[in-house]
């Protein structure tokens, strides 16, 4: 997808953000939609990603209730 963006659709840099939750990590800051989550990517043509970054989650009970939601367990 990031790909086809930057090869064919604008055939340029292109910076992607906000991805949706279930494509990241679960401890990628979830945005206030509650459906996306605060990160990045700068998609370069014919390289790919260049580079990337995202906010971590801080707020103990969103990142519990993330950590439910893919099955992992709480504690070690």
């Amino acid at each position: 997808m990031k790909e086809y963006l930057t090869e064919f659709k604008f055939q340029k840099p292109v910076t992607v953000y906000n991805y949706p939750k279930g494509v990241k990590a679960f401890y990628m800051r979830l945005n206030d939609d509650l459906t996306t989550v605060a990160a990045m990517d700068v998609v370069v043509p014919k390289v790919g990603e260049l580079i990337g970054g995202s906010q971590r989650e801080e707020r103990y009970g969103v990142i519990k209730s993330r950590i439910e939601e893919t099955g992992l367990p709480i504690e070690p």
